[in-house]
């Protein structure tokens, strides 16, 4: 006779379940990082696309004016004028690089509701314009958000600068390249001619493409900047002028305190970008976390005076040449001999300059290819 086992067995063990879960949970552990480094190369070719369409729109602007937009310009002057160069804080501003581009780029509209303001009077962007009837507030107009400004692996760009009279201002993550002097409080605007500080927009000056000795495919015209740290940081803001809100200057051999792509503070003394508020009780963080989290700046700073090329991409930046190309810029890029700024001979005779330096001068003559750099 043949004896008939029945398993009643209906479902699995505790140690069962406990293999099934580590197993599931090790091959997330194996492809979550693959799955964020995809979605990081996403995000990074949508921000080498945007400053793909900026460089675009800017060398349209050089083409109808003749001449690149300066990158910066405090109220009550003209661009183009070898005058004094006064402090770039969120009070002194008017037009810089990307409000003169904004028609290139499908803005017309808002660049027509800016010039409203502007048109006839001295007076600055940061001041609450709301005398136009059917018309926005300047206030209401510089806080919007353009999508084409802003690169989505820096989440901090969705939070608005608010400036010292409480309005908000849009953010932004590309900046025009200075060169390697200072953006501003300079005695006289004359230094920016130097062949081993000119970039390619300056502190109301600029250049045309064909005044450009190095070439146009040797030369950065905009690089990607990160947005501020909080509501108080004024980095990557895209109306507002000066280094670190839409600009770099200073980030080369003269200074050297944010020299170089992603440059940090080795020695967390409070060195870095040196921008308008930068202080532990504006920041929210003191000298190690800013330094920790890749935004270095110098305590104590008043004006929007020196920054680099900063971005969240792993190893490196974009940058668009004057020719309308696009390239990564490694981190690791070749640095020459730093200066300290107010050396007399600095602007004049020949250093040991590095790779980077010779990217950012249009005029030093010691061009590198742009082809070559990995």
């Amino acid at each position: 006779m043949t004896t008939k086992v029945f398993n009643n067995r209906t479902g699995f063990t505790l140690i069962e379940l406990l293999v099934v879960i580590t197993i599931i949970a090790m091959l997330i552990g194996l492809l979550l990082p693959a799955a964020n480094a995809a979605r990081e190369a996403g995000r990074r070719t949508t921000c080498g696309n945007n400053i793909k369409q900026l460089a675009l729109a800017t060398l349209e602007y050089e083409h109808g004016h003749e001449i690149l937009p300066p990158a910066c310009t405090p109220s009550g002057t003209a661009p183009n004028k070898r005058t004094n160069v006064a402090a770039m804080t969120p009070s002194n501003q008017r037009e810089n690089w990307v409000i003169h581009i904004l028609p290139y780029m499908e803005q017309t509209a808002l660049a027509d509701e800016i010039n409203a303001y502007l048109k006839g009077n001295t007076k600055a962007l940061g001041d609450t314009f709301s005398n136009i009837t059917g018309k926005p507030s300047m206030a209401t107009i510089r806080a919007r958000e353009l999508q084409t400004l802003m690169c989505p692996s820096d989440r901090n760009n969705r939070i608005a600068f608010i400036d010292d009279s409480g309005n908000s201002w849009g953010r932004g993550n590309y900046a025009a390249n200075i060169g390697t002097g200072k953006a501003d409080d300079m005695s006289n605007i004359s230094w920016w001619a130097k062949p081993n500080a000119k970039g390619v927009m300056g502190p109301r000056m600029s250049v045309q493409i064909t005044g450009i000795k190095d070439g146009a495919s040797n030369t950065i015209l905009l690089t990607e900047i990160r947005s501020g740290i909080n509501s108080s940081d004024p980095r990557g803001t895209w109306a507002l002028g000066g280094a670190g809100p839409s600009a770099t200057s200073k980030n080369g051999f003269l200074g050297g305190e944010a020299y170089g792509p992603n440059a940090a503070d080795q020695n967390q003394i409070g060195k870095g970008d040196t921008i308008y508020n930068c202080n532990t009780g504006k920041m929210g963080m003191d000298v190690k976390e800013r330094t920790r989290i890749g935004m270095p700046c110098t305590d104590g700073s008043s004006s929007n005076i020196q920054a680099t090329s900063r971005s969240l991409h792993p190893g490196g930046v974009n940058v668009a040449f004057v020719d309308g190309n696009v390239r990564f810029i490694s981190d690791s890029i070749g640095q020459g001999t730093v200066l300290n700024a107010t050396n007399p001979d600095a602007l004049d005779t020949f250093y040991q300059l590095g790779v980077w330096d010779k990217l950012i001068l249009s005029n030093d003559g010691q061009p590198i290819d742009a082809e070559s750099i990995q």
